[in-house]
């Protein structure tokens, strides 16, 4: 018994221990930003704000980290000198069907660029006016 309470422990901690700690945003819902595909729900749209004021505590993550708080990228781009770049969908996208579409340049998109030691150094929204910003 002794045995069985000690390795659920040990499992516990280490469970907790790698799991990513989320920037704290008051508002912000990370599971409906992950469920939502492409933004094809909207609930994005209503979201982008609070990450784009937020910028800073998104930064210094790793790819792996960002990917277990805003889940996987719809599109990601290798740059030059190994910087990669994930793009997240808001708005516009021809996946989202019944709904309004724009060409790739006029989409509404989170871009997160990391820099060759796998860092996230800058978030930038394409195509988006912050209402929260003044």
């Amino acid at each position: 018994m002794k045995i069985f309470i000690s390795i659920s422990l040990i499992l516990t901690v280490f469970l907790y221990s790698c799991s990513t700690k989320l920037p704290e945003i008051e508002g912000m819902n990370y599971d409906a930003w992950v469920t939502d595909k492409y933004g094809c729900r909207g609930e994005r749209m209503d979201l982008v704000s609070l990450i784009d004021i937020n910028q800073d505590k998104f930064l210094r993550y790793n790819q792996n980290e960002i990917i277990d708080i805003l889940g996987r990228p719809e599109n990601q781009t290798l740059f030059t000198r190994s910087q990669t770049i994930f793009y997240y969908y808001i708005s516009y996208n021809p996946a989202c069907n019944g709904q309004e579409t724009r060409m790739e340049d006029e989409q509404i998109k989170l871009e997160i660029r990391f820099d060759a030691l796998n860092r996230s150094k800058s978030l930038y929204v394409h195509n988006y006016v912050n209402p929260l910003k003044k």
